[in-house]
């Protein structure tokens, strides 16, 4: 079975007794809050009593207004000081997958320029980085899968691998999903799965919204076979999710 994880929604009380039952790992959302830490001093400690024996882990990053391609050199150095933060939290709870956002906006950087700053970003900060742990760039308003896959493509390092975020591609985005995962083919090491009608990233259970499911996971299964799979939808539609996977033969040896 691939690994399926299940994103706690920083609601690591609820979710830890859903991973514990299923033996399925989880995405620890929290720390993608760069306060959430100063508001809870004792975070790192809480998850990991909650969270001590499921395994596997991965942490999703701070995304908000960070962008590793920017024209602008101070904002290309917060977005570093917010990775090395996931990374720095990632370590302390024992996360081997960081997801982390392309942070591109059509229409605001040229294409060539984002990619020749988004290389040397990330080929500085990969440096010297626990070869265990792997990142993951996210797609948000990306049209098409093009720019993302050439920054991995031009990275070229074993720690860097996408972040394919179904319901992102599906909102945002007039090539079909199955077009996304075949373009970018085993640079895909990680994905968000949820579902939506097209209109805004409302984070539905599985089977809820309109995205064709079958075919996505048929096609993830096909050209990105060790892909990592997270459910993305709250703590009240995992259960309802797994059931989805479940019932359309993509769910074996853990489940509801």
């Amino acid at each position: 079975m691939r690994q399926l994880l299940l994103c706690d929604a920083t609601q690591p009380a609820k979710v830890s007794k859903i991973c514990q039952r299923t033996g399925l790992g989880v995405e620890i959302q929290a720390f993608s809050n760069p306060d959430y830490p100063v508001r809870n001093p004792d975070g790192v400690a809480d998850h990991m009593s909650k969270y001590r024996s499921i395994l596997p882990r991965a942490l999703h990053g701070p995304f908000g207004d960070l962008s590793p391609g920017s024209c602008d050199r101070l904002i290309r150095q917060v977005t570093k000081e917010r990775f090395e933060f996931a990374y720095d939290y990632a370590q302390r709870l024992g996360a081997k997958q960081i997801v982390l956002h392309h942070g591109y906006v059509p229409g605001t950087n040229t294409y060539r320029g984002w990619l020749r700053r988004s290389r040397e970003f990330w080929a500085d900060f990969l440096e010297e980085k626990d070869p265990q742990i792997v990142f993951c760039v996210e797609n948000l308003l990306e049209s098409d899968p093009e720019l993302i896959g050439e920054v991995v493509r031009a990275v070229n390092h074993p720690n860097l691998k996408i972040c394919l975020d179904i319901g992102h591609a599906f909102c945002h985005s007039k090539i079909p999903i199955e077009g996304w995962i075949e373009e970018l083919g085993e640079l895909i090491g990680y994905v968000h799965l949820h579902d939506n009608h097209g209109d805004q990233d409302d984070h539905l259970s599985l089977g809820k919204g309109l995205i064709p499911l079958d075919q996505v996971c048929y096609t993830l299964e096909r050209c990105a076979p060790q892909a990592t799979w997270a459910l993305e939808v709250g703590p009240e539609s995992l259960e309802d999710s797994l059931f989805w996977l479940e019932t359309h033969g993509y769910l074996s040896g853990g489940g509801v």
